[in-house]
């Protein structure tokens, strides 16, 4: 995340401080409207524009501060979020149409799996999706369109369904071998992948235990639900079950390592396939020259159209923390928290877990957060106080698993709200506010049994203690610099 090789570090008039207003500026205006019931993607163009006029009233360096402004919007992991909402947006808009609701609906009623037990389907749906793809945005993103929609018609409160998709994300990114979390965290403290996995389960299952518990007790409230009395059973088409075909391909192609845009390709082209094989729509109907200038041309557009609002969303926060990242004052409060190492392994421990937490909702992301903090904190802070290498690197999944999630400004809870949003819109279905991820359930499990961890010990793990002076740390922190 180093900008050195690339521009200058930003200058602002009242000192680096002047690097978060715009951050903190976007935010506050962001949770002004949320709490309101105003918030989401679209509700944050304003204040992210807001914000980097603020930025530009404020620094010297004009000129280096639109570079900043610009490098942001280009950032690679923006550009494969945006891409992946529009495949993720059309591949939705397919299922819709091919009836895969009505097919989930007719087996949770067949089966009677609905209320608060359709939500347990729904956390273990999305804890396979991104386990198995190490991805919590494409379980959200593949998953949220079909299941969302199925959960609340089956009497689920629309506000615990949402969490359930969310809670099941993280769940399984969190547990994942192949998640981009575990491997950075495991690479920046040295730690053995397959041992850091079978030390964090026995935490990430007792969350989700907790999790799967507060879904099944209050999940349940009925008032969006259809009336199981008064469905005609044969009314409903089992054959449109078959479009979870496409899921499947998504699925199988991701769990094989390939990019989550071919997976989303090939479940796109397989849903068209299966959805006019089924008579469910036609070939005009995806793509067709409308009668009316600035009429939509087909499902295809439509469902692009429909995430514009996510995409400013990305484009502007991404923009705003790349000025932050420039300002140089993330390296003031790295050097502040070293001259503030515990001399305890609780505090230590502490440390670690807030400081990969603050971390990542500075930069909206967890792995890079990690990269971070991970050489320059969590392994000198570890190694002095004799922390294992995978018990500091799960200390630090767990905070870009926990806290991380709870924040509706951080861009993976945009890409799940984003999701949500989308698909009870489309459904003509209630849409819960973004203040929601305020109490994920598992996200708070996860933070609450890692703070017991903490002060009890529990799966802590202890090696020989080295001594870390100046020079090894002057060595670890330039070789971070150069690492990113």
């Amino acid at each position: 995340m180093s900008t050195h090789n690339q521009f200058p570090k930003l200058e602002f008039y009242v000192g680096k401080i002047g690097g978060i207003i715009p951050l903190f500026a976007m935010v506050t205006l962001m949770l002004i409207l949320t709490a309101y019931g105003m918030g989401g993607p679209k509700g944050a163009w304003a204040p992210g524009f807001i914000a980097i006029l603020l930025g530009l009233l404020l620094v010297k360096n004009k000129g280096d501060y639109c570079q900043s402004i610009l490098a942001g919007i280009a950032n690679k992991t923006g550009v494969v979020v945006i891409t992946a909402w529009m495949f993720a947006a059309v591949l939705g808009a397919l299922m819709k149409a091919g009836g895969l609701v009505d097919g989930i609906l007719w087996f949770g009623l067949s089966t009677g799996i609905h209320g608060s037990v359709f939500l347990v389907v729904v956390f273990f749906s999305t804890a396979i999706f991104a386990s198995g793809t190490g991805s919590s945005n494409g379980a959200n993103l593949a998953l949220a369109p079909i299941l969302f929609p199925a959960a609340v018609m089956l009497g689920a409160d629309p506000v615990w369904a949402a969490l359930a998709l969310l809670s099941g994300a993280v769940f399984g990114d969190n547990v994942a071998p192949i998640s981009d979390v575990t491997i950075v965290g495991c690479a920046t403290q040295n730690a053995d992948l397959g041992q850091t996995v079978k030390e964090r389960f026995p935490l990430a299952v007792t969350a989700g235990i907790i999790s799967l518990g507060i879904f099944i007790i209050f999940g349940a409230s009925g008032e969006n639900a259809l009336d199981v009395n008064t469905i005609d059973l044969d009314g409903l088409e089992p054959s449109n079950l078959l479009m979870l075909i496409a899921v499947a391909v998504v699925i199988i192609t991701a769990l094989k390592g390939r990019h989550l845009i071919e997976a989303l390709g090939y479940g796109i082209i397989t849903a068209m396939v299966v959805g006019v094989s089924l008579g469910r729509y036609d070939i005009s109907d995806l793509f067709h020259i409308p009668a009316t200038r600035g009429d939509s041309s087909g499902l295809i557009e439509s469902a692009i159209s429909g995430v514009t609002g996510a995409v400013m969303f990305v484009l502007l926060l991404l923009g705003i923390i790349r000025i932050f990242m420039d300002s140089g004052l993330m390296d003031c409060i790295l050097k502040f928290i070293m001259k503030n190492l515990g001399d305890s392994v609780i505090k230590s421990e502490l440390i670690i877990f807030f400081s990969t937490a603050a971390s990542s909702l500075l930069v909206s992301a967890n792995a890079p957060s990690q990269l971070l903090v991970g050489p320059t904190i969590v392994r000198p802070i570890g190694e002095k106080q004799g922390v294992s290498p995978e018990r500091r690197s799960n200390l630090m999944s767990a905070a870009v698993c926990s806290i991380f999630y709870m924040m509706p400004w951080c861009l993976a809870v945009m890409v799940w709200y984003s999701s949500i949003e989308t698909a009870a819109l489309n459904s003509n279905l209630p849409v819960p506010s973004a203040a929601i991820s305020f109490v994920a359930p598992y996200p708070w499990a996860l933070f609450l049994v890692f703070m017991f961890s903490i002060l009890t010990g529990w799966q802590r793990k202890t090696v020989a203690i080295e001594e870390v002076n100046d020079d090894n740390l002057n060595t670890v922190n330039s070789k971070s610099e150069a690492s990113t």
